[in-house]
């Protein structure tokens, strides 16, 4: 069954399927083997089907309901109240008292919630496979990782039980998944939702992220749900995420970064399958421009071997402390060892930030976007296992600077390598403009899809 946004509005409004049919398919998937790994826990399904018999009698106000009879997941360090928050740690699950605002908004739109998704132990992780509740299975192969931490939302959707899901993104968590899964990843600019009811990684910039099959899909949900929340502190005031930047009448000048600052690992493959993807943006009749990618990766050692990982401390290192034998090792290991970091280099890091967004200022009035690698090479389970901190530093590569700097990103399939495992790219901006985003987005995967 498609489950994709604009294909079930669809098929609701001509009668072909009712919301309690959709849920009562996605309920009989749930044990599946491609389900494997992907939620920690799933809604009462009495609960999901009343949900949707309500929906059923609703179908007149459909247009007031953007969301109507959508089905969506939620990535488990996002609160639903009733619900376990686990951010894939037992010890530190508690039952929600409140819904995260993004999560309330998009079920008083007309969505049905299914259940909580697997992740990267609180959200530390760009691979996947940091969860004691198991690795949620790449729906391609699964020798090789779904991508993290929001892996087990992005497979929701590639495997056809979400229609849309909720994931967050600090480092590259809401766009790393999208490529190892052949999904979109869509990041608005940090503050376009609100970050009450969560679990922090970097609360300074952390965002919820959204995934769906199509670009066109994620912005749509987007503009539903993006909107100040004047009880988060975070939430920008004059935030409004109708007023965008106008689409130039000119063609595009999308940025990449020059040869010799891209980096694929070693693997020549993925090096030919993004030149591939940027000699298809050119025939859309775009203006391809190679520039100084050092200002964005300058930002990337703050993240996980900066002083910004001490965030984590702030958020989870109380809880480490109080249960000596929780965590995942790796996890553990990275919170508790961010201690080491000074007051004097956080400040440093913040300046370091703020010189780098004035050194951009003129790179954005000539460039409308730049286009990287999501990824730079596709890893598996156990190339993670031998070396799971260069692994996943690898990873983040192309994402980890965007929060820091204020961008939006959109991460769209481009190719699949020889193993099947999807590549793709990432067109980022700055926050207003999430339509032009988009568009290029949609142009992209209507050029990739030609043969």
């Amino acid at each position: 069954m498609n489950l994709a946004p604009r294909h079930l509005r669809a098929a609701y409004r001509s009668g072909v399927l009712k919301p309690s049919d959709v849920v009562a398919h996605v309920l009989s998937r749930l044990g599946d083997a491609d389900q494997s790994g992907v939620w920690i826990s799933t809604a009462n399904p009495e609960s999901v089907v009343a949900a949707a018999r309500g929906l059923d009698a609703r179908l007149g106000e459909i247009d007031q309901l953007p969301l109507y009879g959508l089905v969506f997941s939620v990535k488990d360090c996002i609160d639903v109240a009733g619900e376990q928050t686990t951010s894939a740690c037992p010890e530190f699950a508690y039952v929600a008292r409140e819904t995260s605002p993004a999560v309330a908004d998009a079920v008083a739109a007309g969505a049905i919630y299914v259940g909580k998704t697997n992740m990267d132990q609180f959200a530390t992780g760009l691979v996947g496979v940091r969860s004691p509740y198991g690795i949620a299975r790449n729906p391609h192969n699964p020798a090789y990782i779904p991508g993290g931490s929001s892996s087990g939302a992005a497979v929701s959707v590639a495997t056809g039980t979400s229609s849309f899901a909720f994931g967050t993104d600090t480092g590259g968590s809401g766009r790393v998944p999208a490529s190892y899964c052949g999904v979109t990843g869509f990041k608005p600019a940090p503050g376009a939702f609100s970050q009450r009811g969560m679990v922090y990684a970097c609360r300074s910039f952390d965002t919820i992220s959204l995934y769906t099959r199509e670009p066109g899909d994620g912005y749509d949900v987007y503009r539903v749900l993006a909107r100040r929340d004047p009880e988060d502190c975070f939430s920008p005031i004059d935030f409004d995420g109708w007023k965008e930047q106008a689409a130039p009448s000119r063609p595009l000048r999308i940025a990449t970064p020059r040869a010799d600052q891209l980096k694929f690992f070693g693997n020549e493959e993925t090096e030919r399958l993004f030149a591939s993807g940027l000699r298809k943006l050119q025939q859309l009749d775009m203006s391809i421009a190679s520039a100084d990618f050092s200002p964005f990766t300058s930002i990337n050692d703050l993240m996980f071997f900066g002083s910004f990982l001490a965030e984590r401390d702030v958020s989870v290192g109380e809880f480490l402390d109080a249960n000596p034998d929780a965590g995942v090792k790796v996890v553990r290991d990275l919170v508790i060892g961010s201690r080491k970091f000074t007051a004097a280099e956080a400040y440093r890091a913040l300046y370091e930030v703020k010189e780098v967004q004035r050194s951009l200022r003129d790179f954005w009035q000539v460039h409308d976007a730049l286009v990287v690698p999501t990824v730079g090479t596709v890893l598996r389970i156990d190339d993670v296992a031998r070396d799971p901190l260069t692994a996943n530093f690898n990873n983040g590569y192309y994402t980890n600077y965007a929060n820091p700097l204020g961008l939006a990103a959109i991460a769209v399939p481009n190719a699949i390598t020889g193993a099947g495992v999807p590549y793709g790219v990432t067109f980022l901006a700055p926050a207003g403009r999430e339509r032009l985003l988009t568009d290029l987005a949609c142009a992209f995967m209507g050029a990739v899809a030609q043969p």
